[in-house]
């Protein structure tokens, strides 16, 4: 069987078949349903006829539906496709903001006292270089050596003496223009001390008082005429090193009697009893050292009565023998290390054997008991002296 509407396939013709059918078989219902409700009471009619318009609501609604269907998908027509939104020209985006940042205040370098960083570092390199810190294996650390040290630079450059590395020691430290070690008339520190222990050894004071006075200045210059030097009372680098050098000449009323009857042992028992004390410049103990002055101080207490010198005053002892390798090495032996910046011998340690010495850091603070074996150490050993 087949019916044909216009608008409608296969499928629509179909459900038109099944509606007709299932009207006939409503329709026999209602002729049924109308028999029966007859032959009821009026309560019984009620329940049948609400039970029978619930059944008919139930068919008759899908059928309502579904000829509003073809409007519903009219509407649906309407929409836009996705093709047609791409279509659509595409809304700019608003520009992200650029953030504004304001730039970093400047701030001035600052070093000082118990600061840690490589700029400590090379600090400590540059003040070697002048003359204000002793040789020795620079470290990270601003220690009292090294605040000491700035101190002193502060001191010769007519800065504040404080030992802070602000900006203007810090500019003038790294200048062509900064100018080395000296000691000057007007001076007074540890240094002052040191230099002036040496004028009394040699016969040319009488009295340390630490202050580089109108004596200190006299004894200079009298100093430096026996000694055939530039005669002008101030303690540059030349003075300085022939000052603490075993060549040194003793003024005329004052006989150098010296003796090599050290006793190794005993040496270097004392050099382990001063173990961690302070490292102070110009210091030959009890309570206080620098490198040569802890070998000054070793040397003495174990019976020698030579003199103080500075590391390349020790190292260039002709009577002491020289060895020139580690491998030669015996205890007591003075070992002699290298600065080259300044081109001479720049700190000197006690060898106590098993590759150890004990020495005065001024990069530590303080006497040290360390291998030789560093590689510092190793490529900056020049010779060490057997002083007995």
């Amino acid at each position: 069987m087949c019916i044909s509407q216009k608008g409608f396939g296969m499928k629509d013709n179909f459900v038109l078949i099944k509606v007709k059918q299932v009207l006939s078989k409503i329709k026999n219902g209602f002729t049924r349903f109308f028999h029966t409700l007859s032959r009821l009471n009026w309560l019984g009619r009620g329940i049948l006829l609400g039970f029978a318009l619930t059944v008919a609501a139930a068919i008759t609604l899908p059928l309502v539906l579904t000829k509003q269907a073809p409007a519903v998908s009219e509407q649906l027509a309407t929409i836009p496709t996705a093709t047609a939104i791409q279509t659509i020209a595409p809304i700019e985006p608003m520009p992200t903001p650029i953030p504004t940042t304001q730039p970093a205040p400047t701030i001035d370098p600052v070093l000082e006292k118990g600061d840690e960083s490589i700029y400590v570092q090379a600090l400590q390199d540059r003040l070697m270089d002048l003359g204000y810190m002793e040789i020795d294996e620079s470290t990270l650390y601003f220690g009292p050596a090294t605040k000491y040290a700035v101190e002193l630079f502060q001191r010769q450059h007519g800065l504040q003496q404080d030992g802070i590395a602000g900006y203007e020691t810090l500019n003038a430290i790294f200048t062509d223009g900064a100018r080395p070690y000296t000691l000057l008339e007007g001076t007074k520190g540890t240094d002052v001390d040191g230099m002036q222990q040496q004028l009394v050894d040699l016969g040319y004071m009488s009295l340390i008082t630490g202050y580089y006075g109108t004596d200190t200045v006299s004894a200079v210059k009298d100093f430096q005429t026996r000694n055939k030097l530039t005669v002008d009372g101030k303690t540059g680098e030349q003075t300085l090193e022939l000052l603490y050098s075993p060549d040194a000449i003793p003024s005329a009323s004052f006989i150098i009697q010296e003796r090599r009857s050290a006793n190794i042992s005993e040496m270097i028992a004392i050099a382990q009893a001063q173990l961690g004390k302070p490292y102070i410049l110009g210091r030959s103990g009890p309570n206080s050292f620098d490198c040569s002055g802890l070998v000054y101080y070793c040397l003495k207490q174990a019976g020698s009565s030579r003199r103080r010198y500075n590391a390349s005053g020790y190292s260039n002892v002709s009577e002491w023998e020289k060895i020139m390798s580690y491998d030669d090495l015996q205890k007591g032996d003075l070992l002699f290390f290298w600065i080259s910046s300044r081109g001479k011998i720049g700190h000197v340690g006690i060898y106590v054997g098993d590759g150890m010495m004990i020495d005065a850091s001024s990069s530590n603070g303080k006497v040290v008991h360390r291998s030789i074996h560093s590689p510092y150490w190793v490529k900056w050993f020049r010779w060490a002296r057997r002083p007995w």
